[in-house]
């Protein structure tokens, strides 16, 4: 999953999983995995609004290819 993340934007410079998580308020069969995503530019410091963007693009990539859905949202 994470070389998929990375496809999204070349804005990305690294992608970790940290967490992975099954139990209370997850369904069966299901598991909730956490990321850390970090966003560089090398000519700018990025603006909230663009990294929000990418991570909008990032959640359909997941969704349109796996499936996944983000937990609260």
């Amino acid at each position: 999953m994470s070389d998929l993340i990375r496809t999204a934007s070349p804005l990305i410079s690294s992608v970790k999983l940290f967490d992975v998580y099954t139990g209370e308020r997850i369904p069966q069969g299901k598991k909730s995995l956490a990321y850390s995503i970090e966003f560089v530019s090398p000519e700018r410091t990025l603006k909230d609004e663009e990294v929000e963007e990418e991570i909008s693009k990032i959640v359909r990539l997941l969704e349109e290819r796996t499936g996944a859905k983000l937990r609260g949202g």
